[in-house]
């Protein structure tokens, strides 16, 4: 009886070694592909060639590779075969995919074709065949079974590992489930590194646009500072000539073209100079020259100081600006950040059509505001403005109204949004036509 038992359980036991040794074959070929980072197929074939041969018990293995754009099929690793049989063989004859001789005889063109694992159990009873260079290579051996694995990638048929057996092979389900699953070890190593690798030379492509991009930003801010700075030189000799021109005494024969001509010249060079003016303080903007950038600002105090240097345009606007609440300390520089408030108090008084222009400046508490910032609001009873140009008004040089309705250059925002951009702050508004505008912008909390 104990004999019986032990012939019994001998099957099974050649049945759980065999799921063993097909399960570490999956776990070496597993760690050798994760330990490949390169999308290189060549590279990951020759890997994992060997340890798929040696634990399913294969006498010999090929991996075929297939080339584009010409369709070629090349040995590109083999096991159990000479070291020189790779390069012979892809010297004596190069197969075509499509070839008539070989698409329906040879078991690894077959799988690639179906995208399918091709069996053959026997040779022998099948109208298949192989190089007569693979066979003399193997004499006196002789094939009797095949098994030729596909290898896909995006979907589209790369190549095979096909291995050869000496004597017939029982390919069972389980072998047939190791096979698919080395397959997919290997299609899922190549694409996933193909995405690391195109991911990281998009990176560098990026890296590199931004390196010129960042140069040719610098080039054109130069450009723009120095050519602000040449301008003022024939601007001022206009304003000379004008100027004598307005102190001669004979100013008084001149007939009204004359000198509504004259006058129209004082107000073009008086816009040129407000330009320069803009042109130049968008270029140390961009030129991001940083000195005393992170000085603790009290904005109580800042305000105050605005309010003292807008005095003479307040007063000429009977405008009132008024703090609603306590406002933070803030860090940054002091220059810039007060550049920030009268721009958006002088707008606001600017475009303005109330008897009394009216500025509140107050905080805005926001729960989805990181830690680190502080959000101000600065409110006015303007002349408000359509939804549809919330961003083209931060745009270089963009009005919405013309010279004879509000002067200016139409650059203030636009140097207001580079300024707290370098902090990486950000502006934004609400408003609607003839009930007033509030701009909210960002500045970090002085903690």
């Amino acid at each position: 009886m104990q004999l019986a038992t032990k012939q019994k359980i001998q099957p099974e036991q050649t049945n759980i070694e065999k799921t063993l040794k097909r399960l570490k074959a999956i776990e070496e070929i597993s760690n050798t592909c994760s330990a490949l980072f390169t999308s290189d197929l060549a590279l990951a074939s020759h890997k994992v060639l060997q340890p798929f041969c040696e634990l399913t018990d294969a006498d010999y293995g090929i991996v075929f590779l297939l080339r584009d754009p010409d369709n070629q099929m090349y040995v590109e690793a083999v096991y159990g075969l000479p070291e020189e049989y790779k390069e012979t063989r892809n010297n004596k004859k190069i197969l075509n995919l499509y070839s008539r001789d070989v698409r329906d005889n040879w078991p690894s063109i077959r799988a690639m074709l179906r995208k399918q694992i091709v069996i053959i159990k026997n040779m022998d009873q099948m109208n298949m065949s192989f190089s007569k260079y693979f066979m003399d290579t193997i004499k006196p051996d002789k094939v009797t079974s095949v098994a030729a694995v596909p290898i896909i990638i995006n979907e589209k048929a790369v190549g095979t590992i096909t291995k050869y057996y000496i004597k017939p092979h029982a390919f069972d389900d389980e072998e047939l489930s190791f096979m698919r699953t080395t397959a997919n070890i290997i299609t899922n190593t190549i694409e996933k590194n193909y995405l690391l690798e195109s991911a990281k030379k998009s990176e560098k492509e990026l890296a590199l646009a931004n390196d010129v991009l960042r140069q040719v930003n610098q080039e054109l801010d130069s450009f723009v500072y120095i050519a602000s700075h040449d301008l003022r030189e024939p601007l001022r000799t206009i304003e000379s000539f004008v100027s004598v021109i307005q102190d001669d005494s004979e100013i008084s024969n001149l007939n009204r073209k004359q000198k509504d001509c004259l006058s129209r010249i004082v107000n073009a060079t008086q816009r040129m100079r407000n330009l320069i003016e803009d042109l130049t303080n968008l270029a140390r903007v961009t030129r991001d020259i940083k000195e005393r950038e992170h000085e603790i600002v009290d904005l109580n105090i800042l305000l105050i100081e605005v309010q003292f240097e807008l005095t003479a345009f307040i007063d000429k606007n009977n405008a009132k600006v008024i703090a609603v609440n306590k406002l933070p300390s803030v860090v940054g520089n002091k220059e810039k950040i007060k550049s920030v408030f009268k721009n958006l108090i002088s707008n606001g008084i600017k475009f303005n059509k109330s008897k009394v222009p009216l500025i509140q400046i107050s905080t805005k508490e926001d729960n989805t505001m990181p830690s680190n910032k502080v959000c101000i609001c600065i409110t006015d009873n303007g002349i408000g403005i359509d939804k549809k140009y919330y961003e083209k008004i931060f745009g270089l040089f963009q009005r919405l109204h013309t010279q004879e309705e509000y002067e200016g250059t139409g650059a203030g925002l636009a140097i207001v949004k580079k300024r707290l951009e370098k902090y990486n702050c950000e502006i934004w508004l609400e408003s609607e036509l003839e009930k007033g505008s509030k701009f909210f912008f960002t500045l970090i909390r002085n903690n």
